[in-house]
């Protein structure tokens, strides 16, 4: 659905008291943090600067939202909000949040205080299935396709903030293009220059290669239109050209597998990366 449609939905839901804890997934950056922002602009236009919001992120140098985390929840869910009808709390990577803080986190869902919304983002569908049963859960589809971005809105919001971010997208896109095109016996230092870079990053631009490549075999109209630099798109090319839509489906297959290794368990990132590239690598 558009981020339109949800937050008609998710408004609805507040304004008649239907629900109050929400789960809004949707592809890697496709459109949660802004939507979320939008929402709370209707009833808090101030929200940088007022305890009635209390946004939770997974700490870079952790590997998942803990405990202490959910603690902030638990210790503010029932205090009044100072200066909105409600308070929010939103977990923008509650993908990551371990199974002792979702299981605190559902006790909270439960029995949730009258003037308290939850909101959950999330990108890999890592929840259990009782905080599922006991939410609203929404997913975002992303814009029209037209750039490297791939319609993902808060990518794009970031990119606007930050033009460096860009420029490290296309190195990665160069990077794993040529990699494509490579010997076997050059992945091992190509997988080591690829997991230098972040790993949500980097899987995101994985996803976008091979959806693009995809595109290439089964809709030429879209495929055309997504503007890419002259360089990226000539090496693209090279590969639509000696690859097939068979290989490119098991790809993305491959890259759903690769997420789940490397986000989600304590395989090293560099082994991950390398036994995915030889096992997909195309034979051009």
């Amino acid at each position: 659905m558009t981020s339109q449609q949800a937050k008609d939905i998710i408004l609805d839901q507040i304004n008649n008291k239907k629900s109050q804890t929400f789960i809004i997934e949707g592809s890697y950056k496709v459109g949660q943090v802004a939507l979320v922002r939008d929402i709370i602009s209707n009833f808090n236009p101030n929200d940088n600067n007022n305890n009635d919001i209390i946004w939770i992120n997974k700490d870079l140098e952790k590997s998942s939202i803990g405990l202490d985390d959910i603690e902030i929840i638990k210790h503010n869910i029932n205090q009044t909000p100072l200066y909105s009808k409600y308070t929010f709390f939103v977990i923008q990577d509650a993908d990551f949040l371990n199974k002792e803080s979702q299981n605190a986190l559902l006790k909270i869902i439960e029995e949730p205080s009258r003037h308290s919304i939850i909101l959950l983002l999330g990108a890999y569908h890592q929840l259990l299935p009782t905080i599922y049963s006991r939410c609203m859960s929404l997913y975002l589809g992303p814009n029209n396709p037209t750039d490297i971005t791939l319609g993902r809105y808060d990518l794009q919001l970031e990119i606007e903030k930050n033009p460096d971010l860009l420029i490290t997208i296309e190195q990665i896109w160069n990077q794993y293009l040529q990699t494509l095109e490579s010997d076997e016996i050059e992945i091992f230092s190509n997988a080591q220059m690829l997991s230098a870079y972040p790993i949500e990053l980097l899987l995101f631009v994985f996803e976008s290669i091979h959806f693009v490549i995809t595109l290439a075999h089964t809709d030429k109209t879209s495929y055309t239109s997504i503007r890419l630099s002259k360089s990226l798109k000539q090496h693209l090319n090279n590969i639509v050209n000696k690859t097939t839509s068979k290989w490119n489906y098991n790809t993305l297959s491959s890259i759903q597998n690769l997420k789940k290794t490397i986000l989600f368990s304590n395989s090293k990132n560099i082994l991950a990366i390398e036994q995915f590239l030889f096992n997909n690598k195309p034979n051009i």
